[in-house]
């Protein structure tokens, strides 16, 4: 008995003695740790830019407002392929580098162009990205996008770049797009892809009376067939918000005889797109939505300002479905619609998706809007009555 007990404590010991332990660990400052990746095509080179943070400046952050701005690092390298240019990329980082941190991709128009597959190829292929990154495009200097600081100090991590879903959830008007759904949705036929854009806005707000600039959604590129890249701003997008099942909430400024007379917070629309029957490409539209009053600046019955805002609604729709017929763009991804409900024709129409759908027209728009919240106005009203 006492011999079974000495064999298996030996057997105990060489178990322990023959493990490795974690003698290869790296620590915290051993590392770099890439937090956002942009990508420029110039003269026939693929560019790319890497950002870096200082992860003190998050952990502060978590502690209460930083008192130093955060320190930003952009680094930018060039090659004829974007492995190559990431490549050289490395031999300045200093010390390895993690991709597990990266919150966000930042294309150039130029970039587009190309397509993203070429710039996406060898990234998602690493074991350490992942698919969750938020996807954006600009106009504007990358290296200028990435060195952005939010109010307080804090980290970049707390911008519209690195977690928009706050913000987009107080002030829906152009969704934001994580990578995953992005690749998802360029693999669906007919589909045509609206990737937010990214400016630097520095005349909004001020520090002390000096500039501070601050990151803004200005509009989208519309990424369809054949490369297709056309730009439109956030005016010329805003119908859209009524077609998106994501907007939380969006505020419209409901006008009569052309004064503003009620602003409304118009909240989860509801929006269904059907192909009416008969052969013709003629797609009817009806949205449900709630409209809750948020500022009344005259006296108007409820029946007045909901009809009002169904009609406003609708010519929204309409405008912003005109914006991309007139460029070329299927704003409501009506050819997407045609294959889910009627595959034969969009097969016969589009050559099995060869060619992008010509012809289709946007027929009825039906706006149905609940207006709630109306308050002491409404008493005011009714009394006015008797």
């Amino acid at each position: 008995m006492i011999m079974k007990r000495l064999g298996r404590m030996m057997v105990g010991v060489l178990i322990l003695v023959s493990q490795t332990g974690c003698w290869d660990i790296k620590t915290i400052q051993d590392t770099n740790y890439f937090t956002a990746i942009g990508f420029d095509f110039q003269k026939g080179r693929y560019i790319v830019y890497a950002q870096m943070l200082d992860f003190s400046s998050v952990a502060k952050q978590e502690g209460g407002k930083a008192g130093q701005p955060p320190q930003i690092w952009v680094g930018r390298e060039e090659g004829a392929t974007v492995n190559e240019a990431f490549n050289r990329l490395y031999k300045t980082t200093q010390q390895r580098v993690f991709w597990g941190h990266v919150s966000a991709y930042l294309f150039s128009r130029e970039a587009l162009k190309q397509g993203i597959s070429k710039f996406m190829d060898g990234s998602v292929r690493y074991s350490e990205t992942r698919f969750t990154q938020w996807i954006y495009s600009t106009d504007e200097s990358i290296e200028a996008i990435f060195s952005v600081v939010p109010f307080f100090n804090v980290s970049p991590m707390a911008s519209i770049l690195m977690n928009p879903i706050e913000n987009y959830h107080q002030l829906s008007f152009i969704r934001p797009f994580r990578l995953y759904r992005a690749a998802a949705l360029l693999r669906e036929p007919g589909y045509t892809l609206m990737m937010p854009t990214l400016s630097i806005r520095d005349d909004a707000w001020k520090k002390n009376q000096k500039p501070d600039p601050k990151l803004e959604v200005n509009g989208v590129y519309a990424l369809g067939k054949n490369n297709l890249v056309e730009w439109f701003s956030d005016d010329q997008f805003k119908g859209d918000r009524w077609m998106e099942k994501s907007t939380a909430r969006s505020p419209l400024v409901v006008y009569i005889n052309g004064k503003p007379v009620r602003t409304v917070s118009i909240q989860r629309p509801k929006p269904r797109i059907t192909l009416r029957k008969g052969g013709n490409l003629i797609f009817d539209v009806h949205v449900k939505c709630k409209a809750i009053t948020i500022e009344s600046q005259e006296t108007v019955d409820e029946d007045s300002i909901r009809k009002q805002i169904e009609k406003q609604i609708a010519q929204e729709i309409e405008e912003t479905f005109k914006q991309g017929k007139n460029r070329g763009v299927d704003m409501y991804q009506l050819e997407h619609i045609l294959y889910r409900q009627d595959f034969k024709q969009w097969a016969n129409l589009t050559s099995n998706g060869k060619q992008p759908l010509e012809g289709y027209q946007l027929g009825d728009v039906q706006v149905d809007a609940r207006l709630t919240h109306s308050g002491m106005l409404r008493e005011r009203v009714h009394e006015q009555q008797y």
